[in-house]
């Protein structure tokens, strides 16, 4: 299995966008836009490669959840802290939820691979709807500010982090069911 793929490389660039994107994101919110926007598209097209290719790599299922989380996570962690008056701010609490949800996964795979010795990654339907929903949710959050939409996004904030929830209680449960 090689480690060097396409999907990686991908990845990789997912990686790389993330410091682009914070500098951006106070000094242009639209180049910050088109930089999320990249790397997003970047996630769907190494999934689709990864399988059609038959190139999934050990490095790949670690650190393309990875890229997502540290992406996603530090768009949340910006929308919630700015202090820019023309960005939207969100309610700093839904960026907590979704930061600890992603650490308790991180901690949760650390613990099934230390005590099992698999550090096999499966991404559940809830885990990648919650991914969509994260994602739409700064991608909409990114487009009302350089379009000045005023969207209210407040319900489909809630029903992110509704299924933040969800998604950490089934892979908890699946986390637990795997020790036996």
């Amino acid at each position: 299995m090689r480690t060097f793929t396409v999907p990686n490389f991908l990845t990789l660039l997912r990686i790389l966008a993330v410091p682009v994107f914070i500098i951006f994101f106070k000094k242009n919110i639209a180049v910050s836009t088109a930089i999320f926007f990249f790397a997003i598209i970047t996630d769907v097209i190494d999934g689709v490669v990864a399988r059609l290719s038959k190139s999934r790599s050990v490095l790949g299922t670690m650190l393309d959840p990875l890229a997502d989380k540290l992406l996603i996570d530090t768009a949340f962690i910006l929308f919630a802290f700015n202090n820019i008056p023309a960005l939207p701010m969100i309610p700093d609490w839904i960026a907590i939820v979704i930061i600890s949800r992603d650490i308790l996964l991180i901690i949760g795979w650390l613990l099934v691979y230390i005590i099992t010795h698999n550090m096999k990654v499966e991404p559940s339907v809830f885990g990648k709807f919650t991914n969509f929903l994260e994602s739409t949710s700064v991608m909409l959050l990114l487009l009302n500010s350089v379009f000045s939409l005023n969207l209210n996004l407040e319900i489909y904030l809630y029903a992110t982090v509704l299924m933040c929830a969800i998604s950490l209680f089934d892979y908890s449960w699946k986390g637990i069911k795997r020790f036996g």
